[in-house]
């Protein structure tokens, strides 16, 4: 099995996103590169050509704000890791306690593997990025 990736997809929403005089924000959603595919430790690269810096104007910048949603409420939490510019993905413990963090997803294991499937999940994107570098 390949190692999985993912892409960006824009939506239309604003057209691309928001533009204000400082930032620009970017909306979409994120597809994942197959079912059978596995997540490797770490997170996942974005498909060459759909990464973050290709999302368009001024998105070759550091973001201010990264944010990924389940709109399908599957309890997989998504974060962006900055330094490695990868997608990470998170489950809860085993124990349920209030007082222990999330778990990483399992290194070599399916994107299917998950429950609920990660491939299956809806995940949206909102990334905002300066206009200008201070």
């Amino acid at each position: 099995m390949a190692t999985a990736t993912f892409k960006f997809n824009t939506t239309n929403k604003s057209p691309q996103g928001d533009v204000t005089q400082d930032c620009v924000t970017y909306y979409g959603t994120v597809t994942f590169s197959a079912s059978g595919d596995t997540y490797a430790t770490g997170g996942l690269l974005p498909l060459t050509g759909f990464a973050m810096a290709n999302l368009g104007p001024y998105a070759n910048r550091t973001p201010l704000y990264v944010d990924f949603q389940s709109t399908a409420g599957s309890g997989w939490w998504y974060q962006w890791n900055y330094g490695t510019g990868k997608l990470q993905i998170f489950g809860g413990g085993a124990s349920g306690a209030a007082t222990t963090s999330n778990i990483e997803f399992s290194n070599a294991t399916a994107l299917s593997g998950g429950t609920p499937s990660i491939f299956a999940d809806t995940v949206n994107f909102k990334i905002v990025f300066p206009k200008t570098i201070s």
